[in-house]
């Protein structure tokens, strides 16, 4: 089960008091078992707290901002189960396997009739992979060529770029049908179609791509990267 779904793992910082706020965050954070997610909701924006917890707990962490709802913030933070400076290949294919539950979570609730179930998760899932494209073209895409020397419209990345665009049409196909309890075998089609795209899709991100840019910079060079890439916008 998704931290979405984690009721009894959410903070809501409203309930405290504003100067005990980043305290409350950070003890429910340090009690945390390796691998297991607190949602956070804040009425206000949730980058200070990021910065802060970077700042204070560098490593520790992953950081994946959630569908915002009734004018709230959410994120979903996570204790990784190793401290220290990150590589982009870890940290980025940790975002591949949470995005994959989401998107199962998704049409395990459609499958079984829930379909509003299925519509919120796959929301929060298709904000996630959205995101997730949109750090990679804006962050980590830039960084790839300008060191490997490749043009944006040559090489891995153009492959990478044309894939994301199907990827997104597609994404917006299982949108507009997964809550409809008329859609049947059409979201069905339009999910394996997903699959074999994304499938694809990751798999050269994580054995040639992400490795390809931990290979060409420094270790610091690598971890501010990391940093940069939770901070990017949900």
């Amino acid at each position: 089960m998704s931290a979405v779904e984690l009721v009894f793992q959410t903070l809501d910082l409203r309930t405290l008091p504003a100067p005990g706020r980043v305290a409350g965050v950070f003890s429910a954070f340090d009690a945390l078992v390796p691998g297991e997610p607190l949602v956070v909701i804040g009425a206000e924006d949730l980058d200070p707290l990021l910065l802060r917890m970077q700042a204070e707990r560098p490593g520790l962490f992953e950081w994946s901002p959630l569908v915002d709802m009734a004018g709230l913030h959410r994120v979903e933070i996570v204790r990784r189960e190793k401290p220290g400076r990150r590589e982009v290949t870890e940290a980025l294919s940790w975002d591949h396997d949470r995005l994959d539950g989401l998107e199962k979570e998704a049409f395990e609730a459609h499958e079984a009739g829930d379909h509003a179930k299925a519509g919120r998760l796959f929301r929060t899932f298709a904000a996630g992979l959205r995101r997730h494209i949109g750090f990679e073209e804006h962050l980590l895409f830039p960084e790839f060529e300008a060191r490997s020397g490749l043009p944006e419209d040559h090489g891995p990345t153009a492959v990478m770029r044309s894939e994301h665009r199907e990827i997104e049409s597609l994404l917006d196909q299982i949108a507009a049908q997964i809550a409809d309890p008329e859609a049947g075998g059409a979201v069905l089609a339009a999910r394996h179609a997903f699959h074999r795209v994304l499938g694809e899709h990751n798999l050269k991100e994580e054995q040639v791509l992400y490795p390809g840019i931990d290979r060409l910079m420094t270790e610091a060079e690598r971890d501010d990267l990391v940093r940069r890439i939770q901070a990017y916008p949900g």
